[in-house]
């Protein structure tokens, strides 16, 4: 039996224990080997095994419910194939075609400008990458839909996945400090109290700037804007936009740190630790802070 038709059957006997995938063996053949030519006049430069599209065709009409062969997205399903196969180019291929459509899914997601190119690589990475669990993610393509839009999807799930993961890795840090400090920060931030005085300390130091530093760390931190670009709207060097900016920021930090220990009456240790923990709530209020104004 030819190859490309012997491992379609194993796979389709696997997929789809309830027989549901029935074909007429003499016109399967041809039909097969009309398919894997055209997924190989798409990608030329890829060499897929007749077995791997074989297994994959398979998956993809189990998936689809015994959807004909014929309304297969073919030169995806090769494409996404040489991927899961590692085949010598793919890579390379996979990321010419939709390197922009990570970037625009990823970016839908993930708003900080600073860690978008980190989630693109991880999205990368899940999707191409074999793990200790299983094949790389592209192998569970199946043709529902074509590549770009399955690609999209998953690179929304995998960046909202690790804002999750990394939303609780700072808890789980900002617990470990806690314990460690022998106090519970925790429970004050819980309270609505003391994100109230966060948030009133916080403007109350953002209006002690002078309007140019005000000015600076609201394109800064509001913004996004880069250091070189404050620089020349404001008609300064750019090393002088970063003491300016950290000038800024101390003054603030050191605004905070008072005023804090005045409204609510706590020593010293207990301020360190609830700042080291609340370091996101600070850099919050300071943002909203400059927002208002």
């Amino acid at each position: 039996m030819h190859a490309l038709l012997r491992a379609f059957w194993e796979a389709a006997a696997a997929e789809d224990a309830a027989g549901r995938i029935t074909f007429d063996d003499a016109d399967l053949g041809a039909t097969l080997t009309t398919l894997y030519g055209r997924g190989r006049d798409a990608h030329p430069a890829l060499v897929v095994s007749e077995e791997a599209f074989g297994r994959s065709l398979a998956r993809a009409v189990g998936a689809a419910g015994a959807r004909p062969l014929e309304d297969l997205p073919i030169e995806d399903l090769y494409l996404a194939c040489a991927c899961a196969e590692r085949a010598p180019g793919s890579a390379a291929a996979f990321e010419g075609r939709f390197a922009s459509v990570i970037r625009r899914a990823v970016r839908r997601v993930r708003r900080a400008h600073d860690d978008q190119e980190d989630v693109e690589q991880r999205v990368r990475a899940r999707l191409l990458t074999p793990s200790a669990e299983g094949p790389a993610r592209i192998a569970e393509y199946t043709g529902r839909g074509r590549l770009e839009g399955w690609v999209a999807v998953a690179a929304i799930r995998i960046a909202i996945s690790a804002g999750r993961s990394e939303s609780a890795e700072r808890r789980l840090h900002g617990k470990a400090l806690a314990e460690a400090a022998g106090v519970d920060p925790e429970r004050m931030l819980m309270k609505a109290e003391i994100r109230d005085q966060m948030k009133a300390v916080a403007a109350e130091a953002v209006r002690s700037l002078g309007e140019r530093e005000r000015l600076a760390l609201r394109l800064y931190l509001v913004s996004g804007m880069k250091v070189e670009a404050i620089g020349k709207s404001l008609g300064v060097t750019h090393q002088a936009v970063s003491k300016m900016l950290a000038r800024a920021r101390d003054g603030i930090r050191a605004h905070i740190q008072s005023g804090l220990k005045e409204r609510l009456r706590i020593s010293d240790d207990e301020l360190s630790s609830m700042l080291r923990f609340a370091a996101s709530q600070v850099d919050l209020s300071i943002s909203s802070a400059l927002r208002a104004k």
